[in-house]
């Protein structure tokens, strides 16, 4: 047993490195092993739960855009319902704006027509005033020729 190898050396350098290789086990090796697999859980779950989130946005997106373009659509059918109210009230307003000249000409034809009668009625007794007032004169008498005038005065139509 030479200086080359030393049976003692050796058996004392194996009882060592069994040692430190046990508590580096212990202590280190299978405590990080466990951290690292945790790790992996968490990064997995994270991973899984990043992928949910990003299907969510997707449909968060995608409902976004269904809803726009719904609400597009239903404003274009309520302008378009507008338009046709308002178009309907116009005819409406219109119609009765034609209704309403129609009354105030019928009630002014019928206010001329009250008014020319009256006139005519007037024109009539200044006319047999006037006819009586000459037969007067002419022939000094007042009541001669009075119900001739009047029934020859309502037959003159004007």
């Amino acid at each position: 047993m030479s200086a080359l190898f030393d049976l003692s050396s050796f058996i004392i350098q194996a009882i060592n490195f069994i040692i430190v290789a046990f508590v580096l086990r212990k202590f280190f090796f299978i405590p990080y092993m466990h951290y690292l697999d945790e790790e992996a859980k968490k990064r997995k779950t994270l991973e899984t739960e990043l992928a949910k989130s990003a299907n969510i946005l997707t449909d968060a997106h995608n409902q976004a855009a269904n809803i726009i373009d719904q609400s597009k659509v239903n404003a274009k059918l309520i302008a378009s319902e507008i338009a046709e109210n308002a178009r309907k009230e116009s005819v409406e307003l219109i119609k009765k704006a034609h209704a309403d000249a129609d009354a105030a000409r019928a009630k002014w034809f019928d206010d001329i027509e009250f008014e020319r009668k009256a006139l005519v009625e007037e024109l009539r007794s200044k006319v047999i005033d006037v006819a009586l007032k000459m037969n007067e004169k002419l022939f000094t008498k007042n009541e001669a020729n009075v119900e001739f005038l009047k029934t020859q005065a309502k037959t003159i139509e004007l």
